[in-house]
């Protein structure tokens, strides 16, 4: 019998996510616990005692694991063998009824009915080695499932088990079983809650009447207070809580799900009774960075019963917040918000000198942030820099302020900067944006907000790195290496595994360059291990052009390798990298970086060809390796950001 036994210690991982699932395990003694990725960080989807399976799902059905297994305590588990497995699975009883409880609790839905057609219970139930009972749900029409996978079944017939895998995959819930997805929306809709202490809804009709009449946007009034459902909200109407601001979001989006509902506008009339305090809490946002994205800290103070000229800016920034969840809403946001920032502009940059300093540099942040999702939109890179001008100023009103606002306020005029000084290769842009980040930092808390903090590093990394290309400037080279290092220990490869492997790629970049520099073989032989790291989370099939880019910063890092190194088989595989990349841009018509990738593969080519005659012509004792004739423009594609895939796509 292909089984065997092994121990692990406390929290050592047993799979990840993602590995082959080459054989199941049962644990014998003490505790295993299976946990992945959510919506606010890992999560643990069970715990696993002695004499329970785990790690079998992947092996019925071949599929990589889903979740990551971690020892609690110490550990002895038995490994089965796939095809041992399936073995026991048909002939085992035992074996069977625990792979068929999993499967029935899987298949039973939220309230505890069948979301399994009835017809394909009776059927599998009655070829069971032991019995399980059909529940009493309503016929359905059978249906012709997907073909199954011939690498699990060959030639024969498709036993019980696999039938009911095969209805789960393919079979639907039948309609009423999980609540009906909101439809995509059209429209922007923007739902404008009660102002707190605002007499007879004065202000909030204000705030309606300005937003009215934007073609597409739907305005709505919800008669709540968020105050009253988040004690604490308004205690310190200028620097509330982090933690008091994250339950206000979960109530706001709350209220916008019952709708459909994109941005939710809240907010309360100051003590002094002169102005409005306006704040925003938008739908969960979308992947990806921006910057301009509006945050709960962000603010728009108004004055009372305040005047048409407002109009516009309060406009433009209500649109900004909005992150749009379909491309209709995107059409509505570009057809509207960069004329809305133009009139905007007097009052977004200048405005009234009556207000506090804190307030006037809420709106300067504010109107930031539209300027910089304006020119997202226009593809106009002048409003970048009216957004660092609007930024600019508000950090010297600011001065010593909330460090929360201070962190993203100095976050976003590093993000922008960053895209100015990438796209024109200003130096002085690019160190303002390092400076901006490292700022951002002290003011950034690693162990309340530990993604943006990481991600902060992981920028201000790219930054340095640019600075280096541009200016050769190895003490850049330096602290980015620490910088991403850094950003690596917050999104580790088992639980962010894919902006790991995008760390690890522009930190193997960096590693490359710097070792070329220092001429340091320790230093590249650790970027090839962090290409190599890489590649084990991303694959030709989930992400074949981030997959060939890193084929490509691996074959640079072997080059360089074999360079300093005199051994002929880095070269080889240098080689071999540079076709794995090429084939895959190739495939997926990524011409210029087929273009460069070509050029890098022929000039490793040609270094494997010359070694293999001259240790062919040579005796032993004349052999040595020499590729210091290549020139610096045959070195400089290696490197170019147009096979990086770090730096360059930031922007």
């Amino acid at each position: 019998m292909r089984t065997t036994a092994k121990n692990f210690k406390d929290g050592e991982i047993v799979f990840n996510a993602g590995d082959e699932s080459d054989c199941a395990y049962e644990v014998l003694e003490g505790a295993v616990e299976l946990f992945g990725d959510g919506p606010e960080g890992p999560v643990v989807q069970s715990h696993l005692k002695a004499g329970q399976l785990f790690g079998e799902m992947g092996v019925l059905d071949a599929g990589p694991r889903t979740n990551t297994a971690r020892a609690r305590g110490a550990v002895t588990v038995k490994v089965i063998a796939r095809d041992e497995f399936l073995r026991l699975v048909e002939a085992d009883p035992n074996t069977a009824l625990k792979v068929m409880t999993k499967l029935a609790k899987r298949m039973r839905g939220p309230e505890g009915g069948s979301s399994v057609p009835a017809e394909v219970w009776r059927e599998t139930a009655a070829k069971l080695p032991v019995p399980v009972a059909v529940p009493d749900v309503p016929a359905t029409p059978k249906r012709v499932g997907r073909p199954l996978p011939a690498n699990l079944i060959g030639e024969r017939k498709p036993n019980m088990l696999e039938r009911i895998l095969d209805s789960i995959v393919k079979d639907e819930r039948p309609k009423g079983s999980r609540p009906a997805k909101a439809p995509t929306p059209g429209d922007v809709q923007v739902m404008v809650a009660l102002i707190r202490d605002d007499f007879e809804n004065a202000q909030r009709k204000l705030v309606v009447q300005a937003l009215a009449g934007i073609p597409g946007v739907r305005v709505e009034t919800v008669d709540r207070d968020l105050a009253k459902f988040v004690p604490g909200l308004v205690d310190n109407t200028i620097a509330t809580g982090h933690d008091t601001i994250k339950r206000a979001v979960r109530e706001g989006r709350a209220w916008m799900a019952e709708k459909n509902a994109d941005l939710l506008v809240w907010g309360a009339v100051e003590p002094s009774g002169r102005n409005i305090e306006l704040r925003f809490i938008a739908v969960a946002s979308s992947p990806g960075e921006r910057p301009g994205r509006t945050t709960p800290l962000n603010r728009l103070y108004l004055p009372v019963e305040f005047y048409a000229d407002w109009t516009p800016l309060i406009r433009a920034v209500v649109l900004a917040a909005v992150d749009p969840r379909s491309f209709a809403q995107g059409r509505i946001l570009r057809s509207a918000l960069p004329a809305l920032a133009a009139a905007a502009k007097p009052l977004g940059l200048d405005p009234s000198p009556a207000m506090e300093p804190h307030e006037r540099a809420a709106i300067l942040f504010s109107y930031g942030n539209v300027a910089a999702i304006a020119a997202q939109l226009e593809g106009d890179r002048a409003w970048y820099h009216v957004a660092v001008e609007a930024w600019r100023a508000a950090v010297e009103l600011y001065g010593d302020g909330d460090p929360l606002i201070l962190g993203q306020l100095y976050q976003q005029l590093g993000f922008a900067q960053q895209i100015i000084g990438e796209r024109t290769n200003d130096l002085q842009y690019l160190d303002a944006s390092a400076d901006a980040y490292r700022r951002a930092l002290v003011h950034t808390s690693r162990r309340r907000k530990p993604f943006e903090w990481g991600l902060m590093k992981f920028r201000l990394g790219c930054v340095l790195y640019k600075i280096d290309t541009v200016s050769g400037d190895d003490n850049a080279l330096r602290e980015a290496i620490h910088a991403c290092q850094a950003a690596r220990q917050v999104f580790d490869r088992f639980m962010h595994p894919i902006r790991w492997a995008e760390i690890s790629n522009t930190l193997a970049q960096i590693l490359q360059v710097y070792g070329d520099n220092m001429r340091s073989i320790p230093v590249l032989e650790y970027a090839v291990k962090c290409c190599v790291g890489a590649l084990q989370v991303r694959t030709p099939d989930t992400a074949p052009l981030q997959w060939a880019s890193l084929q490509n910063t691996l074959g640079s890092a072997l080059f360089l390798l074999a360079k300093h190194s005199g051994e002929w088989e880095y070269m080889r595989q240098s080689s071999e990298a540079f076709q794995y990349a090429l084939s895959v841009y190739k495939d997926h018509g990524a011409g210029r970086m087929a273009t460069v990738t070509e050029r890098n593969l022929l000039r490793a080519e040609r270094q494997v060809q010359a070694l293999a005659e001259k240790y062919v012509v040579e005796p032993v004792w004349a052999q040595s390796f020499n590729i210091a004739d290549s020139s610096d423009d045959d070195m400089a594609p290696l490197f170019g950001d147009d096979t990086s895939g770090g730096i360059s796509r930031i922007a």
